[in-house]
């Protein structure tokens, strides 16, 4: 069969909706099965009967939800294809969004040391090292899954930034004062009450990569306080968070000796980051 007609069945097992493009996914299901890019492909190219197979099976696939990242094994981050897969977080546009502005922040210290929590696969630690070549990058992750995804990026990209397989909530008495110029993370922040009204393709990733007790603040709440004293005195710290949690997030961030430098809005317009500078000379006893 001509990979023409393969491509209008395959636009009709297809899910449509608008977290989804059909013709660009039919796009990447033929480069992964065929091996080939679909510009490298006439209309008139042969599928054989297995290929049209495994093509139609993938189709039933995401048609159930499952994410179009897993089926292909890796992702585009900025201008890096990473790793991905059952287990770990998937790589998403609001992450680049929330680290084009973290660039900024970074790149106004000579050698900066950065820590970046609840890292999966790495995304955001790595495309700051690659942008800063000079920062010195920790990345920590808690779940077997995804710091197996953190491992294999940082050996694909060539990128030197040292994983620690540690809970964030274990981690904050261990780090030294003053350690980091910056910390920054996208930490779980789904509130478990919307579990059932998510889109189809989330149930597939990790719950203890998307949901946060607290009506999603957990997170936020311990990372702004217990780690307030490994940010050296003027250093930063910075957050990406759902749309609707800016005002919280902001409240949470301003209970802790922090002054906001800036509210990140993403590519769509939404409220999507924020970045606060740790204020010099407070007296510690604030937040004990």
């Amino acid at each position: 069969m001509k990979l023409f007609d393969v491509f209008k069945n395959m636009l009709s097992l297809l899910p449509e909706s608008e977290y989804s493009d059909r013709r660009f996914e039919a796009d990447c299901l033929i480069e992964f099965v065929l091996g080939k890019k679909r510009a490298d492909l006439g209309s008139d190219f042969t599928v054989t009967k297995e290929n049209r197979e495994k093509l139609y099976s993938l189709c039933k696939k995401r048609r159930e939800g499952y994410p179009l990242q897993y089926i292909l094994g890796e992702w585009s981050f900025f201008d890096m294809d990473l790793e991905v897969g059952e287990g770990v977080l998937i790589p998403r546009r609001d992450t680049e969004d929330v680290c084009l502005h973290a660039f900024e922040y970074v790149n106004k210290f000579i050698n900066p040391n950065v820590l970046d929590l609840c890292r999966g696969t790495g995304a955001i630690g790595l495309r700051i090292k690659k942008h800063c070549p000079h920062a010195n990058v920790v990345a920590l992750e808690k779940y077997d899954e995804a710091y197996s995804y953190l491992l294999k990026n940082i050996e694909k990209t060539g990128l030197c930034l040292l994983p620690l397989k540690c809970d964030v909530f274990n981690m904050d008495y261990v780090i030294e004062d003053e350690t980091f110029d910056v910390i920054i993370s996208n930490p779980p922040y789904i509130d478990p009450a919307f579990r059932g009204s998510m889109q189809k393709e989330l149930t597939f990733e990790p719950e203890q990569a998307l949901f946060a007790k607290d009506s999603g603040l957990r997170f936020y709440k311990f990372i702004s306080k217990y780690y307030y004293h490994a940010i050296k005195d003027d250093g930063y710290l910075i957050f990406e968070y759902g749309y609707d949690q800016a005002e919280k997030v902001k409240n949470i961030i301003l209970a802790s000796p922090y002054r906001i430098i800036e509210e990140i809005v993403d590519s769509r317009g939404n409220p999507r980051g924020i970045i606060a500078q740790k204020l010099a000379n407070i007296n510690k006893k604030i937040l004990e």
